[in-house]
């Protein structure tokens, strides 16, 4: 299903939701760290295989710029919506054409974005100098563009240290999202982050989805040992575990949690369900992998899974309670800070959306 058809899907379930469960809680200005836009035409064939081993690849919907920001202002009618944007991706990408056009679109003042480039592990690292020297802020590298055919790789693999060292020379943003099946309690997925954040200390490092941690096991299996590392930051795109969001702002603290969306993946309608290390995913659409149903009555109540996470994380944070103001830094200042920091140094002259001129 496109994010366009997607769009149109508004449901008064969702406006019930928004005005009573969300909008009094969300600060006036938002900014998402976490947002995919590419286009059909960027896209190789997907064979079923690839599906099951990776379903997000069928959930992960074409997203224009348009549809962003149709969708940012369905979802937030009354909110002023920034995003940090990157291209999809997946192998099937054509990630140069896919980082252009972000680029276009960071470069026009409407979208009200910055963008980070998505990298292959064999380009030269010079390509990221010119990425940033042309707007970018800085990288999304991604486990499946690893040349291996699995998940079970090292960050190494897909983020090659010279690519590291070209960023940290210039002081740019890394998103991480973790590898193998013990996202954030993998051990070596643990030591790789403390010797990226430790060896090359002028990387802003963001990890992605809390370490994918989507279970309260996990989070408490790894972020526990990040918690003196006090530069990592974490994002909670696609989190939408009231649990692992209280555990996360008890361990690392509000000023090192910032809101991330995953749209246009998050569109989807449904409800997730956690169960020790495991979770599942409920949904009203005919994906390939969606044959175990709830009822027609529940699903027809479905809301969007992001109205499930904004859910969760006003509920995280009313649980430990911290009120209005880390719901502002959650929200919208601990990423602005993050991006005004940024395009101050990676020459600004040359960036023609400073985050400044959000406001």
């Amino acid at each position: 299903m496109s994010a366009e058809v997607r769009l149109k899907m508004y449901r008064e379930v969702d406006r019930r939701v928004y005005e009573k469960a969300i909008s009094p809680w969300l600060p006036s200005r938002i900014l998402d760290c976490h947002v995919h836009i590419g286009l059909a035409q960027h896209r190789g064939p997907v064979s079923p295989e690839r599906i099951k081993q990776i379903p997000s690849i069928e959930t992960a919907a074409p997203q224009s710029w348009e549809d962003y920001r149709a969708a940012a202002e369905m979802l937030f009618p009354d909110r002023q919506v920034s995003c940090l944007a990157f291209g999809f991706v997946y192998k099937e990408i054509d990630t140069r054409r896919e980082n252009e056009y972000v680029l276009s679109g960071i470069c026009e003042p409407a979208n009200r974005a910055d963008g980070l480039l998505v990298t292959r592990p064999s380009w030269d690292p010079e390509l990221i100098a010119e990425a940033i020297s042309a707007g970018f802020l800085g990288i999304k590298p991604y486990p499946d563009l690893a040349p291996q055919n699995t998940l079970e790789v090292s960050i190494y693999d897909f983020l090659p240290r010279s690519h590291l060292k070209m960023l940290d020379q210039l002081g740019g943003i890394l998103m991480l999202h973790l590898p193998r099946a013990g996202r954030i309690a993998d051990p070596a997925n643990v030591r790789e982050i403390l010797e990226i954040y430790e060896g090359f200390p002028n990387i802003k490092l963001i990890v992605a989805h809390i370490g994918r941690a989507y279970c309260l096991p996990t989070a408490k299996k790894g972020l526990r040992h990040l918690v003196d590392a006090k530069g990592i930051l974490f994002d909670t795109a696609a989190n939408v575990n009231a649990d692992v969001l209280q555990y996360a702002l008890e361990t690392v603290g509000p000023d090192r949690i910032l809101y991330g969306s995953d749209l246009p993946v998050m569109l989807m309608r449904g409800v997730r369900e956690h169960i020790g290390e495991e979770y599942f995913n409920y949904t009203d659409a005919d994906y390939s992998w969606n044959t175990n149903r709830k009822s027609r009555d529940e699903e027809a109540g479905y809301t969007y899974f992001l109205y499930e996470e904004l859910k969760a994380i006003i509920a995280a944070v009313n649980r430990c309670g911290l009120g209005q103001d880390a719901t502002e830094k959650v929200f919208y200042s601990n990423c602005d800070s993050l991006l005004r920091t940024c395009a101050g140094r990676l020459a600004p002259s040359r960036y023609p959306l400073a985050p400044a001129s959000r406001q």
